[in-house]
């Protein structure tokens, strides 16, 4: 049974107080408008299909702890690494410890690619619900402005037109994967919409993946 939406807003409530001021200095599109457009997404997908609401709302809203590290680290850092501090954030939500460990392991896995090293191993329905709501962040329009921002923080350059555009098997262990910002909505971006988890969030990337494939075409066609 679904839990009230006053009782998930008190959640986020409280979670927001403690984030808030970490993520809106991330310059790299891991920040507290992705965390809240995340949560979005993934409440609306579990309006369709199911799964506890706590685990999804309070996991999708705090699932980029990790990018935060990495950011302060200068290194790749896994989600699994942030789940110290993730059991930390949730320590005193009214929730039962099934819940907690729940949340932990919807963040620990949420950033699997069946295109990737990492294949989506996670059956239940709260991590890949996660996983999409993530990806859809990462698609259409916000997801092309969140591609500049992550790339030019890393100085990754915007196009290189001398280097054929590619679709590889994709490591998120690399900071930054791929050699340009248009090579990586290639590579990555646009391959996320056919490996979506669930057919709601399917239906949801079919118009951000036609602007990213206009976008594509664009560059390539107008950078000479």
């Amino acid at each position: 049974m679904n839990q009230s939406p006053t009782k998930i807003e008190k959640h986020i409530s409280a979670l927001e107080k403690k984030i808030v001021k970490i993520f809106d200095n991330n310059a790299c599109g891991h920040n507290i408008d992705h965390l809240r457009r995340t949560l979005n997404f993934a409440c609306a997908l579990q309006q369709k299909e199911g799964g506890d609401l706590e685990v999804i709302a309070i996991a999708s809203f705090i699932h980029d702890v990790h990018r935060i590290m990495q950011s302060q680290e200068k290194r790749y850092v896994a989600p699994k690494e942030s789940l110290p501090k993730i059991r930390e954030l949730i320590a005193d939500l009214e929730l039962t410890q099934k819940q907690k460990d729940h949340i932990c392991h919807c963040i620990e896995f949420h950033e699997q690619y069946n295109f990737g090293t990492d294949k989506v191993t996670v059956k239940d329905i709260e991590t890949l619900i996660l996983q999409d709501a993530d990806n859809l962040d990462a698609i259409g329009a916000v997801g092309i402005i969140r591609c500049v921002q992550y790339n030019a923080t890393n100085n990754v350059p915007m196009y290189l037109p001398n280097i054929p555009l590619y679709q590889n098997e994709y490591d998120e262990t690399a900071i930054a994967n791929d050699c340009s910002c248009v090579h990586h909505i290639n590579n990555k971006l646009l391959r996320l919409g056919e490996h979506m988890n669930t057919k709601s969030a399917r239906e949801m990337a079919t118009e951000k993946t036609e602007l990213m494939k206009a976008f594509v075409d664009m560059v390539v066609r107008d950078w000479t």
